[in-house]
Parts: C-alpha cells; sequence; structure tokens
C-alpha cells in the first residue's frame, strides 16, 4: 500500500478477527474501546493515560500505540489480550504517532516542544529526538513503504513560515532537509507520498511537489492544488484531494508527478461534485472506497460521501454528529459521532445500529483499524 491513511493491513488476532479503537475520554481520564466488527458490540476497555490524543497500530498489528497528550507518554498495549505492555516517554504535548512500515521505528509529534521523538516499537525505547529549536511546531506524519523518508509536516512559528521536514528513516542523522510553502491546516494531515514513494505531495493554500535528488530538494507548485487541505494518493496513481470548507467538490490527479527539470506533470485532473465543510479522508483496505466526512456547515446536518475509486460514483448519508472515520474492511467503515460510533455498510451506503460509548459525559476522539503510514 502507499502512504497515505488507509493504508490497512488486517490482522488475525488469537481470537481470529481484528478490530476497531476507538479512543474516548470522560471528566478525569481516557479510555480505548475495542469494538468486535462480526458483532458490533465493546469487548474491552482500556483505561489509558488522561488524554489520549492519537493512536496507531505497528504493521503486524500486535501492538496499539497510544500517545498520552498530558502525560507526555506513549502506552504500548498488546492486540491479542489488551494487557499493557510499557510506556515510551515522548516530549511536551504529542499529537500525532506512526510507525514506518518496517515495523523497527516510530515517530511523535511532540507539538508543545517542538520536537520529533523517534523510539524503537519493538522493544519500546527511545532513540532520539529530533529538535525544531523554535521553527515550527510538528502535528502530521506520513510515509511510505518504497520511500527513505519519514514527513512531518510543521506549524511556522512566526516568523518562521509552515514546512515540512524529512527524517531519513535507516540512519541516526534524523534532520535532512525542509520544504517550505503552503500554509497548513493543522487540523488535518496534508501530506501525501507518490505510490513509486519518490515524490512527496505538500497539500495547502497553494500545493507543492518535491522529492530528493542528490541531495537537494526538487519542487514546485501547481495552482490546481490550491486550496486543498488533505489528501490520498492511490495505487493506481489517483490523488484524491479534499478542500477548503467554502468549496463543495473534490479534486483529483491522475499521476500527479514531477520530473528532475522541475516540471509538473499529470495525465488527468478533475472536479468531483462533493460538498462543504469537508472533514477526513480515508480509503478502505482495497482502495476500492474513498470516503469523505462533513462536519455541519450550511446544512443543518454533517455526513459521510463513500465515493467507489472505480467509476468515481458517490453516495451520501447525512449523520447528525460526525467525528474520525476508519475502514475495516471493504465492506464496512466506522464514523464517530459524540459519544457513539456509527458502523456502515459500504454496499449499500447504509448506517447500521450506533455502538454507544457512553453517556453525555464520554467524547469520542480518535477511531482506527488497521495499519497506517500516515497520521489522521
Amino acid at each position: 500500500m502507499n502512504m497515505n491513511q488507509t493504508a490497512q493491513h488486517s490482522r488475525n488476532t488469537r481470537s481470529g478477527v481484528s478490530y476497531v479503537y476507538v479512543s474516548y475520554v470522560t471528566s478525569n481520564a481516557g479510555y480505548i474501546a475495542v469494538i468486535d466488527p462480526t458483532t458490533d458490540e465493546i469487548i474491552k476497555r482500556i483505561t489509558t493515560g488522561r488524554n489520549p490524543t492519537a493512536m496507531c497500530l505497528n504493521p503486524s498489528g500486535d501492538k496499539l500505540f497510544v500517545a498520552d497528550g498530558l502525560g507526555n507518554v506513549v502506552l504500548v498495549y498488546s492486540t491479542d489480550d489488551f494487557r499493557p505492555l510499557g510506556g515510551i516517554p515522548v516530549g511536551n504535548k504529542p499529537v500525532a504517532i506512526l510507525i514506518e512500515p518496517s515495523g523497527k521505528r516510530g515517530y511523535v509529534a511532540n507539538y508543545g516542544e517542538p520536537s520529533v521523538t523517534v523510539f524503537d516499537p519493538i522493544n519500546l525505547k527511545v532513540i532520539g529526538s529530533v529538535p525544531l529549536k523554535n521553527y515550527g511546531m510538528p502535528f502530521a506524519i506520513a510515509c511510505n513503504e518504497k520511500s527513505p523518508y519519514v514527513y512531518i509536516a510543521c506549524k511556522g512559528i512566526p516568523p518562521f513560515e509552515d514546512f515540512t521536514t524529512m527524517i531519513i528513516i535507516n540512519s541516526d542523522e534524523y534532520l535532512l532537509l525542509t520544504i517550505k510553502g503552503p500554509v497548513f491546516d493543522q487540523t488535518h494531515n496534508p501530506l501525501t507520498v507518490h505510490p513509486n514513494g519518490d515524490k512527496l505531495v505538500d497539500i495547502g493554500n497553494i500545493g507543492f511537489i518535491a522529492y530528493v535528488v542528490t541531495g537537494n530538494i526538487i519542487e514546485n507548485t501547481i495552482s490546481l492544488l490550491d486550496n486543498t487541505v488533505s489528501g490520498v494518493y492511490l495505487d493506481n496513481g489517483l490523488l484524491f484531494c479534499t478542500m477548503r470548507e467554502e468549496r463543495d467538490f473534490l479534486k483529483l490527479f491522475r499521476n500527479l508527478d514531477i520530473d528532475e527539470n522541475y516540471n509538473i506533470t499529470y495525465d488527468d485532473y478533475k472536479e468531483i461534485p462533493s460538498y462543504k465543510d469537508q472533514d477526513k479522508i480515508r480509503t478502505s483496505p482495497s482502495q476500492k472506497y474513498i470516503g469523505v466526512t462533513f462536519q455541519p456547515g450550511n446544512s443543518p446536518l454533517g455526513g459521510l460521501q463513500i465515493i467507489d475509486a472505480d467509476n468515481l460514483s458517490s453516495r451520501f448519508v447525512e449523520l447528525a454528529s460526525i467525528g474520525d472515520l476508519a475502514f475495516f474492511s471493504d465492506t464496512k467503515a466506522y464514523v464517530g459521532g459524540f459519544n457513539h460510533v456509527t458502523p456502515f455498510d459500504l454496499a449499500t451506503a447504509r448506517p447500521l445500529p450506533p455502538i454507544v460509548i457512553g453517556t453525555t459525559y464520554f467524547r469520542v476522539k480518535n477511531v482506527i483499524s488497521g495499519y497506517s503510514n500516515q497520521t489522521s
């Protein structure tokens, strides 16, 4: 799978199924609800720190990593029996966590420090830290199994601009080069990588595409990427981009690329009818479906748009409460609400009975299922 939020790999646990993990907080504690997708029932509640700000699974799926934004630690759990395996100290206010595709290194964006913690997800030890000084605050991470880099999006601390930094995966020299330009919306991940692993698409008010050649960054802008917020680049060469809140369409490129002469090329470009106030974008494990959520804005309700990536047909379902989005399979997705999660039958675009996580004092945060090489 390529670098996008839905680069997911199903894993069989000892009980024979994979799970959906939902982080939530109460007035004084954080928890993870483990949902069995075969029954849509909560089979386990894990107490985890005070404020679970981000979650991820490692590529083999045998460990769940949860960043605690108040404790400044990553808590690790076995996905076989949900027992705690240990904790990894990180920097101040961790907001994003990712394990690179080989499973040998993990990365945590410390928004309050600012720095990136690099750790060993096998032995659960800190390897080092990438200090960003006072240049910018890291908030999103992305990678690709074909790329030698992990990319970190950073919100610039004035007078510095927003930028993306690249960390070499298999080296003790972490900080390499920076790409400047776009103004990021730090509530979304603006990074996605070409399926070949050699190009980064930097999405923002001004969109960039870039790659490294003999230690130098080859980069250029293309106006068709302007006003984009987030995106997923599929293995078949399709790049779907969400738009700023006032736009009611998605941007679609085929084979967006850049050559060593700084020339940007693409085979096709389309604008797909959509809705305003676009939020999350994900794909199903085989990339058959694209899912886009919408926050309540110009209409009373938000909802979920399900797009067939083969024929670009789409369906929209209104929902009263919208949060995170995760695909469990090519037939089922889960959308977080305020204190519940709604399963979706993808074949019919039909919402199934909601799974209540708790009372009005519970607040759902993140929903994940399977490995991903892009943070939410």
